[in-house]
């Protein structure tokens, strides 16, 4: 109902652009990017339980990768794309791209664990029984933290320019995650780990568009902040199921919860995407004047 009611307040509120030629809708891309990616992730977060070999994983694994490869051939050679996939050409472009993906997959691998080890009985040694409204609660600090980075952020970006900016945010955010992995022991310490994390995703998602501007044609902008976003939620995807797989491979036979590693294992991972992002991010090349649409 919420995104109905965005679609339905975006189509009275924003004016026709009337100098943009309508496209149809690519259909065979998205189908290859839905098959892809609901068999990939299906073949992650159910391969601890299936067996990582056995048939139906490697199965699904496999049509993941065809798939995929396949949508990328497509997306290259479709005359209306669904996602166009030479925007991400460029060192810039490419950097931003894979930012947000790094970005999300971090990002999600806290939201998606954080409110079942609060759930988590207090009988599992390091869990604190908390209710669903309580479990839920533990994120609202990561959203406010996240809106007032953006607007810090932005006013950074002005000043240093968004390869100051995104490094920063990725160390905030793997700051945030390295508290969640070994600073858990109270309650309340996962309210501090979630404003962390949120003050490095507020400050990561408020300067990526303008690495983008800064990387393609003008006329191109809305193209690839379309395929930025794309990669963004592939990212909380891979992130949430990611999140799954890893408590269920440190669920001892027999138990019914995880061990407190597997948290920390989470952890471990975000930092890793976090540290990436921040070495990729700080050599981005420097803004430059838009190119010229038609000249690549």
């Amino acid at each position: 109902m919420a995104s109905a009611g965005a679609l339905a307040a975006a189509a009275v509120v924003y004016p026709p652009s009337g100098d943009v030629p309508s496209r149809r809708l690519d259909v065979a891309g998205a189908v290859l990017l839905g098959v892809g990616l609901a068999t990939g992730l299906l073949a992650l977060g159910e391969g601890e339980t299936w067996g990582w070999s056995s048939p139906a994983v490697t199965g699904l694994a496999g049509v993941a990768v065809l798939a995929l490869v396949a949508w990328v051939i497509w997306q290259l050679r479709a005359p209306a794309p669904l996602v166009d996939l030479r925007l991400a050409r460029g060192r810039g472009a490419a950097t931003a791209h894979a930012a947000a993906l790094l970005a999300g997959l971090a990002n999600y691998l806290l939201l998606s664990s954080a409110p079942r080890l609060a759930q988590t009985p207090e009988s599992s040694g390091y869990g604190f029984g908390a209710s669903i409204v309580v479990a839920g609660l533990v994120l609202l600090p990561f959203s406010v933290a996240s809106v007032l980075a953006s607007q810090v952020a932005r006013r950074l970006d002005r000043l240093a320019g968004p390869r100051a900016v995104l490094p920063l945010g990725a160390v905030v955010l793997g700051a945030g995650l390295l508290l969640f992995g070994f600073m858990r022991g109270e309650l309340w310490q996962l309210f501090v780990d979630a404003a962390v994390a949120g003050l490095g995703v507020g400050c990561i998602f408020a300067a990526l568009p303008g690495l983008i501007v800064a990387a393609v044609p003008p006329g191109e902008t809305g193209s690839a902040m379309s395929l930025n976003q794309v990669l963004r939620y592939i990212g909380f995807s891979v992130g949430s199921a990611l999140s799954a797989t890893l408590l269920e491979v440190a669920t001892p036979e027999g138990a019914t919860v995880p061990a407190s590693s597997g948290y920390a294992a989470i952890a471990l991972v975000g930092c890793g995407a976090c540290a990436v992002m921040a070495v990729l991010t700080a050599f981005a090349p420097a803004p430059s004047a838009p190119v010229p649409v038609g000249s690549r």
